[in-house]
């Protein structure tokens, strides 16, 4: 677990981390602190650096149309309405995705491939701990894709692996 002067001063930085929202804030200390060093250090101070911004539109991992080596995570305003621990999951999986390398804006046409880079970066999240959290917010989702990734979930029995 890292130190928290490093995620606090990740959250300072005004220009890498545009969150107003103090729950939204809430949940990304959260789930930053709660990444394994490797994974953190590569996302924050790696050859493609993480920047957070609030949307009123959209949420998820944004890149193209952005500067090489820039790599965008976008979070809507509106996870403020959920509960706290549903946040920390929904921003745990997003996370996921840019570890994994799954860097694109549109999905469209890509429908298989979309949904299995979903059922990666759940699994990676539970990996990492997030397993709880990740389930709370498919469970309070109701479209059809949520339900089919907590089923997976929930019938795969992924956990925490870290040591």
């Amino acid at each position: 677990m890292k130190s928290l002067p490093k995620v606090r001063d990740f959250l300072a930085d005004k220009e890498r981390c545009r969150i107003s929202s103090p729950r939204i804030r809430e949940a990304l200390k959260e789930a930053l602190s709660r990444l394994p060093d490797s994974v953190y250090n590569n996302l924050v101070h790696g050859e493609r650096p993480l920047y957070v911004a609030e949307s009123s539109r959209i949420g998820g991992v944004v890149t193209l149309g952005f500067p090489s080596g820039l790599t965008l995570l976008t979070l809507n305003e509106a996870l403020e309405e959920r509960p706290l621990e549903e946040i920390v999951g929904i921003i745990a999986h997003e996370l996921a995705h840019l570890a994994l390398g799954h860097r694109f804006v549109s999905w469209e046409g890509k429908g298989k491939l979309r949904l299995r880079e979903e059922y990666e970066a759940d699994a990676l999240a539970c990996q990492w701990g997030f397993r709880d959290p990740l389930i709370a917010a498919l469970r309070a989702t109701m479209g059809e894709e949520a339900q089919n990734r907590l089923a997976i979930l929930l019938k795969r029995g992924y956990h925490d692996q870290r040591g």
